[in-house]
This record gives C-alpha cells, sequence and structure tokens, in this order.
C-alpha cells in the first residue's frame, strides 16, 4: 500500500510540473507580448501574432483631416 501512495504522489507531481510548465509557457507565448503591445499603444493581431502599429486613414488617402467649423457669432 505504501508502495501505491508514493507512486501516486510521485505521478500527481509530474502532473501538477507539466501544467505549471504549459500555464508559463502559455502566459510567455500569448499574454506577455500582447500586454508588451498594448502598453505601447499598439494593435495586437491575435491570428498573426504580431504587433501592429495604427496607421491615420489620411496618410493613406492623401486627405488632410477637415478643420473644426469656426464658431458663428450672433
Amino acid at each position: 500500500m505504501n508502495r501505491f501512495i508514493d507512486t501516486t504522489r510521485l505521478i500527481l507531481f509530474a502532473a501538477f510540473l507539466l501544467v505549471s510548465a504549459g500555464a508559463y509557457a502559455y502566459q510567455a507565448y500569448y499574454i506577455w507580448p500582447m500586454q508588451k503591445c498594448e502598453r505601447a499603444g499598439a494593435w495586437w493581431s491575435a491570428k498573426y501574432r504580431e504587433c501592429d502599429t495604427p496607421i491615420p486613414i489620411w496618410r493613406i488617402t492623401g486627405r488632410m483631416p477637415a478643420a473644426a467649423p469656426a464658431a458663428r457669432t450672433p
């Protein structure tokens, strides 16, 4: 009976280590890069796992944003 308990204890400890290593790997591979990207003010693409800088539409079209309308005085 004592041998069974020791074997079970080792199996559970190994399972704990595997789950812990998996959680750490998930954090290092998915979560930390996403948080670093968002702290920098960029956009994170989960599909491609890359950090992209947002580009204003006026840079693509060449049209500057319209100025705010002048305030009318009565």
